[in-house]
């Protein structure tokens, strides 16, 4: 079963990001959007392909450099990179992203 279209918004946010699938290191990318369900990552004619699992290790300079694992599936594929599903939602990744994301796309609270 493949998911063609995602389910929610992305911020334009270019982060590092380890690939790796398999236990083999695919290398070392950007991400072009991301949002805390899944993202947008650069790799110019990629090996890997719809429906395939994959690690994705992004780095906190908050957290002393820590790296967070995010995995996912593979939801797209096209000349300019792959469009991954995030398998899960950790607390970490998100304050993470939080962090980094642009005013505009951060959720809003509201109070009463």
């Amino acid at each position: 079963m493949s998911l063609n279209h995602r389910t929610s918004n992305r911020a334009p946010l270019a982060l590092e990001v380890k690939v790796r699938h398999m236990g083999k290191e695919m290398g070392e990318t950007c991400t072009r959007n991301i949002s805390p369900f899944g993202a947008f990552i650069e790799m110019p004619h990629p090996e890997l392909r719809p429906d395939d699992f994959i690690e994705l290790y992004f780095t906190d300079e908050q957290q002393n450099d820590a790296q967070l694992l995010q995995k996912g599936l593979i939801t797209h594929c096209s000349q300019e990179g792959i469009g991954v599903l995030f398998a899960y939602d950790s607390n970490e990744f998100r304050q993470m992203l939080h962090k980094k994301m642009p005013n505009k796309h951060r959720s809003r609270v509201f109070s009463s």
